[in-house]
């Protein structure tokens, strides 16, 4: 919503737990806008509602399409545990929970 020549903005307060303003920063960061530009323009973004079951597709199929996705998780982090590596597969599960934690957040708002 666009501001008309004489509006202003104003500080106004938002409670967040620490975790929770980290994971708002690390998403504005991605949108390259401030926290609070991103905070506004994302509730007052037109919203559709959730699509709804992915095309119609048997529920075996979607179970193999899961299965080979997490197989092939684990065949990585296994590699990553034989390289000495094991931070680096934690930090990045870490940061892809915390942005899809974020993501589900909003969604559900």
């Amino acid at each position: 919503m666009a501001r008309t020549p004489r509006e202003r903005t104003r500080q106004r307060c938002v409670m967040t737990t620490d975790s929770e303003w980290e994971m708002i920063g690390a998403l504005a960061g991605r949108a390259g806008k401030s926290n609070s530009r991103f905070l506004v323009e994302r509730a007052l973004e037109p919203r559709e509602p959730p699509p709804e079951a992915p095309s119609g597709l048997p529920p075996e199929v979607r179970r193999r399409m899961a299965l080979a996705m997490l197989v092939l998780a684990r065949v990585e982090e296994r590699r990553m545990a034989d390289a000495g590596a094991n931070s680096v597969w934690d930090d990045i599960v870490a940061g892809e929970s915390a942005w899809l934690d974020a993501e589900l957040a909003l969604e559900g708002a």
